[in-house]
């Protein structure tokens, strides 16, 4: 995995990570938003990990 390919993930994780939260955060809980933060962290590596190897499967 290049470097920027590293980088580009993470971005992608983390815009889709706050995007998440501020959609989900009409909490005022901390714990609620540190557990949505977590959540959405989860969700977009997943999501960003199985878009990457499916993009790099097809293009070669």
């Amino acid at each position: 995995m290049n470097p920027t390919d590293i980088l580009l993930s993470i971005a992608i994780v983390g815009i889709y990570t706050m995007i998440y939260v501020h959609l989900k955060s009409q909490f005022k809980n901390d714990k609620i938003r540190i557990k949505l933060f977590s959540s959405g962290f989860v969700y977009a590596t997943i999501i960003t990990g199985v878009l990457y190897y499916l993009i790099k499967f097809i293009a070669s």
